[in-house]
């Protein structure tokens, strides 16, 4: 119709997809313009398995086209909509044909039209703006990285030792329930499994020793002799071992009274290394949710998780301070400042001193959130703060401090009225854009905070 069109529009939609190549393998038919050429595009993403799809148009094109590409596609395949045009800004001065070219959006909100109308792929997500606008391209990143954690997380295992203890009824969990909604398969391991690991490592191996010089060598050890570590050090190598030996991805915890007191130390050195060496995410007081949170902010955000607990709030602030549990991931902490080893702030059983962390993380932006499954179905917190730089604290602990976004005695009320658990999942960065995009996946009633 229009000499030349065909001819940019082909480059509109390669520069698209080169620019998704970047970071992601595509299939890429080439432009589609007839319906035989979207039967073939169907026919060639079934046969290559796409795990997700990116729609976009170049100039309108008919809605039936698309459909017919789709018959050859699950029904709940991941789909993208992104409403691309080839200028960022309205051309006074050009003639129709490049207001044809800048067309696509208009068959795009034509198709999802048509999806909402037709109750099909109803979790469709979009993006919108010209093809070489980076933040659109941000946005079908994020949700790439979305629908691979939710894939990840089905092929996540779990290992659970220990119990919680009386009540605590925040914690307790259907397992069946968290398989079918977040994925993780939940593995019920004996205290009898990691005691059988204790006992066949000699308080003369080799792994103790060098992690007893690690610890005097990179923290400032503060009240604990070399005993008290070398206890810490033994548990913690049993509890690596469980990690690889039952291939565990995720860790939790509930052995406040078992492993302590049968191991004589407490658990959070070992927690430490299995987290700053990235094998498993791991938590304790049987949080399984909350593991299974902590992979996903790990995911988004590149960074360990902080696990804390909502502890108290401070109005000169407008802050909550977040109380860990003994454990860090010590990459994490504040470069500026020793990461401190010191006498655990609880004794669940133990004799003498065991060895515990007490650091924060760097300031700056953060990611909180929490899932929860209750009467009415699924929840999902979302709430961003910022880390404060404050003087440090000295409560043998590692703790967060976060000032957040509405006033704090009626962001801690809404917390209370939504019955979250007492237990926060926190990461740098701003990530409540992803958050809400996994819950919406998933089917999960977003909490904003």
């Amino acid at each position: 119709m229009y000499e030349g069109l065909r001819e940019q529009v082909e480059a509109d939609m390669a520069k698209v997809a080169a620019r998704l190549a970047r970071t992601h393998q595509v299939i890429y038919p080439g432009m589609v313009e007839t319906l035989d050429g979207a039967d073939a595009a169907g026919r060639l993403f079934r046969d290559r398995m796409v795990d997700l799809l990116v729609i976009t148009e170049g100039t309108y094109c008919p809605d039936y086209f698309v459909h017919q590409a789709l018959l050859h596609l699950p029904s709940d395949l991941p789909l993208c909509a992104f409403a691309a045009q080839a200028h960022a800004k309205i051309d006074f001065d050009t003639g129709y044909d490049q207001a044809l070219r800048n067309s696509g959006p208009m068959g795009i909100v034509q198709l999802t039209g048509g999806f909402r109308k037709m109750g099909k792929f109803p979790k469709y997500e979009v993006a919108v703006g010209a093809v070489d606008d980076e933040v659109a391209y941000d946005e079908i990143d994020q949700f790439i990285q979305v629908q691979a954690t939710i894939k990840n997380l089905t092929h996540m295992t779990i290992g659970t030792i220990g119990h919680v203890f009386r009540g605590m009824y925040d914690f307790n969990f259907d397992k069946t329930a968290v398989t079918g909604k977040l994925g993780p398969h939940v593995m019920d391991l004996q205290m009898g499994h990691l005691m059988d690991i204790f006992n066949e490592i000699d308080e003369g191996d080799g792994r103790i020793a060098a992690l007893v010089e690690k610890v005097n060598r990179n923290y400032h050890v503060t009240d604990l002799n070399e005993g008290d570590i070398a206890r810490s050090a033994r548990l913690a190598a049993a509890l690596e071992e469980l990690v690889s030996r039952y291939k565990l991805d995720g860790l939790v915890l509930l052995g406040q009274h078992l492993i302590e007191a049968q191991a004589n130390a407490a658990c959070y050195l070992g927690l430490a290394e299995i987290l700053s060496t990235d094998q498993v995410v791991a938590v304790t007081e049987g949080d399984t949710i909350g593991c299974v949170m902590s992979k996903v902010l790990k995911d988004f955000t590149g960074h360990t998780a902080f696990f804390g607990e909502w502890e108290e709030i401070d109005t000169s602030l407008n802050a909550v301070m977040l109380l860990g549990h003994g454990f860090i991931d010590p990459r994490e902490a504040r470069k500026d400042r020793a990461v401190n080893v010191k006498p655990a702030y609880e004794n669940w059983g133990f004799e003498g001193n065991s060895l515990g962390f007490e650091a924060t993380y760097e300031p700056g932006p953060v990611t909180l959130t929490h899932a929860l499954h209750d009467t009415e179905g699924w929840r999902l917190l979302v709430s961003t703060g910022e880390l404060l730089d404050t003087e440090p604290m000295k409560i043998n602990e590692s703790y967060m401090i976060v000032k957040v976004d509405r006033p704090v005695k009626e962001y801690f009320r809404q917390l209370m009225v939504y019955g979250f658990s007492h237990h926060a999942i926190v990461a740098p960065g701003d990530v409540s854009t992803q958050l809400e995009c996994f819950a919406r996946q998933l089917d999960m009633q977003v909490c904003r905070l």
